[in-house]
């Protein structure tokens, strides 16, 4: 129930979306004769748009994420596993129908995988990830890494899958099933740079110690911003900023963090 309230309600979080619930507020404020809500909803409708694209406002949410959790120090520590969290697969459809993995945007999780494999050999990796869609359809995740890997001719390691997860909290939970949390224990954890607040967060809710962030996939540059607007852009980064933060809250709430933003 949690997955599909949070797909659902999700919806209401989406930047392009937002103008269209100003314009039916002013759609129904002009019948009702409300006319400074009419003036307010019609010029925030058509401005917030614009808005978006000022990357400045846009892109200081999710750099603010990004620079919330360093990446942890490995040194010479002992590394009990390393541990990837799903959501950097394509298209489960696309990716059946040509029988041919896929992978998107956070597609650098997968590839630093594969650079730790090379520098700590034999270190267990575990792949954790069902399908972040409502409704799964065609290949799962773990069926594109395991395409990509045999692609790659496999690695010189345990490759470990955990197919159930549908959320953080799940990877946090379902992964503890594979791996043994001791006290003493190493696990390096990768994610995307925005969403590692929310994946600590969630993991140490679940009971695990020794987690080393090692966050991937950063959108905005580590001070200032690239450029001064950007329609396309600005929305994408909205997007993300919107959905971590609104999973932050909810997460917090609903005690599947420890806190409500983790550091």
């Amino acid at each position: 129930m949690f997955f599909i309230l949070s797909k659902t309600l999700g919806l209401l979080l989406e930047p392009l979306v937002i103008p269209y619930l100003f314009l039916a507020i002013g759609v129904i404020a002009r019948w009702r004769r409300w006319q400074w809500i009419m003036r307010f909803s019609f010029t925030t409708a058509i401005v917030l748009p614009l808005s978006f694209g000022i990357l400045p406002l846009s892109s200081l949410p999710i750099q603010f994420l990004e620079n919330r959790i360093p990446r942890g120090e490995i040194g010479a520590k002992r590394i009990d596993g390393i541990i990837v969290l799903g959501g950097f697969t394509g298209n489960g459809v696309v990716a059946e129908s040509h029988n041919q993995y896929g992978l998107n945007g956070s597609a650098e999780r997968f590839t630093a995988a594969m650079v730790l494999a090379r520098q700590l050999p034999k270190t267990p990796i575990l792949f954790s990830g069902f399908s972040g869609d409502l409704i799964q359809r065609g290949w799962r995740e773990s069926d594109n890494i395991r395409d990509l890997i045999h692609e790659l001719g496999g690695l010189n390691t345990t490759v470990l899958y955990e197919e159930n997860s549908r959320n953080t909290y799940e990877n946090a939970v379902n992964s503890r099933r594979v791996f043994v949390v001791e006290p003493g224990t190493n696990w390096i954890l990768i994610t995307s740079a925005n969403h590692m607040p929310r994946a600590v967060g969630s993991f140490a809710a679940a009971g695990w110690t020794g987690i080393i962030p090692y966050p991937v996939d950063y959108q905005t540059p580590k001070t200032g911003h690239t450029s001064s607007w950007s329609m396309v852009g600005g929305i994408s980064l909205l997007r993300q900023s919107l959905h971590e933060y609104a999973g932050l809250l909810v997460y917090y709430l609903t005690g599947r963090s420890t806190n409500l933003l983790p550091n």
